[in-house]
């Protein structure tokens, strides 16, 4: 059971790891590690996303590029950095995040929907 376990979780990885082979991508999970939903977009920009209505037990970049943790919901004001490929637990004080390529302004957000719904 064990060897089928590491096996599925190494192949989930490995496909994930494909799969975002070109853009920049962030994971979340909720509260109860239950929910998941990945949020993706090109190489080329960088994006704001608001969480406002998400909730943010955990996030980790693979890979999120240059990665700002907001309280804000518009990714404006402090931050916290996370580097990419890494993940911040007890997350639920972000209420907006900015990823992507270092050096370049954020667009968005668009919106503040719930993205587990």
């Amino acid at each position: 059971m064990v060897k089928t376990t590491s096996i599925i979780v190494l192949l989930s990885a490995v496909c994930a790891q494909v799969a975002f082979a070109d853009n920049y991508c962030i994971g979340l999970w909720n509260n109860g590690g239950s929910l998941f939903n990945s949020l993706c977009h090109d190489t080329s920009s960088r994006v704001c996303y608001c969480l406002r209505n998400t909730q943010t037990a955990t996030i980790e970049g693979f890979p999120g590029g240059d990665i700002k943790l907001f309280a804000s919901s518009d990714c404006k004001g402090p931050f916290q950095s996370i580097e990419s490929e890494s993940k911040v637990n007890n997350a639920q004080w972000v209420n907006s995040v900015s990823f992507g390529r270092s050096g370049i302004s954020s667009s968005g957000p668009y919106g503040c929907p719930n993205y587990y719904a």
